[in-house]
């Protein structure tokens, strides 16, 4: 499918966007898990809690790699647009797959961890 050099720039945005939420919610589990070790010394909680901080910390690794492959991206629309200001608007770009699928594939991980973490608060409060 052919796209825009102004669609795809506009596309790109909402993708950090995105990733820039789940920045911010993987920040928010991070202080809950802490509020469930302060509360709960357990041996198997505290192995549960270890495993999410350990889940969170590649997420958080994700978030960056991706935020900064999306930033480039941007850099690399906006630097052919200077370029190129008369094909802004013109359909002759393939839509970046790769990139949406990585986006599609990190937002579908997220939603498992986030319901799987939510799965251990029930139990462990």
């Amino acid at each position: 499918m052919k796209t825009s050099l102004n669609s795809l720039h506009h596309q790109v945005n909402d993708w950090l966007r995105e990733v820039e939420f789940y920045k911010q919610e993987t920040s928010l589990l991070k202080k809950r898990l802490e509020e469930v070790a302060a509360q709960n010394s357990g041996q198997d909680v505290m192995a549960q809690v270890e495993h999410f901080q350990n889940k969170f910390i590649v997420q958080s690794e994700q978030i960056d790699i991706l935020h900064h492959d999306l930033n480039k991206q941007s850099e690399a629309i906006t630097l052919q647009v200077k370029e190129k200001p008369e094909h802004a608007h013109e359909k002759f770009l393939d839509v970046n797959d790769k990139m949406q699928q990585r986006v599609k594939i990190f937002t579908s991980g997220f939603g498992d961890l986030r319901f799987e973490f939510n799965k251990f608060l029930s139990k462990a409060l």
